[in-house]
């Protein structure tokens, strides 16, 4: 019997009204990960806060957070924490992502290589799955606690300022593609928000 996998990252999922066999899939697929898994409800219309609430479990040195309609690599996350280990100097590491279809099957593959302006300019480019430092995380998570749908594209901003990024051209995540998506919900103050903070305007999902 092979030990247990010691675990690297605190990754929290935020759970709300997603049909239950779609979170089941998402925790299957990062089963032996290097993680340790935070389950929390999430809060409608308060993704800031709750991933706030979700950052905040566990006290091991790397963060990440899933989505309950969405599936994993389990690989990239040891990856990730490997090239993390590897650049002390980089505070956060992310992979591209696949789409998919409502039923999980892979339909195109988003190639996302880093981009300082592209990461301004629009909420979709750091976007598959992420591992950043807690230390990083924690500075920032105050400026973000207030937004919905775009607190992770302001936290990953905010993040990115404080050291290096790190792309790995690899699919760490299968982004289900389905009507109740938040992001399919524009909106404009959040936007003109970070506009403000990063200085830059911004088109969010280009």
């Amino acid at each position: 019997m092979e030990p247990p996998v010691e675990p690297r990252i605190d990754v929290h999922l935020l759970t709300l009204n997603e049909p239950a066999e779609w979170r089941e899939a998402c925790i299957a697929s990062f089963k032996d990960a290097p993680i340790q898994l935070h389950v929390l409800p999430g809060i409608p219309g308060r993704i800031g806060e709750a991933r706030a609430a979700g950052y905040a479990q566990g006290n091991l040195p790397l963060v990440s957070f899933v989505d309950p309609d969405d599936l994993y690599e389990a690989s990239a996350f040891t990856q990730l924490a490997d090239a993390l280990d590897a650049c002390p100097q980089a505070v956060m590491a992310y992979t591209d992502e696949a789409l998919t279809d409502e039923n999980g099957r892979d339909i195109a593959v988003r190639r996302l290589a880093y981009s300082r302006w592209q990461h301004a300019n629009s909420a979709s480019h750091v976007h598959g799955l992420i591992v950043m430092r807690r230390s990083a995380v924690e500075v920032a998570l105050a400026e973000t606690t207030d937004l919905n749908n775009f607190a992770d594209w302001l936290l990953t901003l905010l993040v990115a300022k404080r050291g290096g990024v790190l792309y790995l051209p690899i699919v760490g995540r299968h982004w289900r593609q389905h009507p109740q998506q938040s992001h399919r919900t524009g909106d404009p103050g959040a936007v003109r928000r970070i506009r403000q903070t990063i200085g830059q305007a911004s088109n969010p999902w280009r």
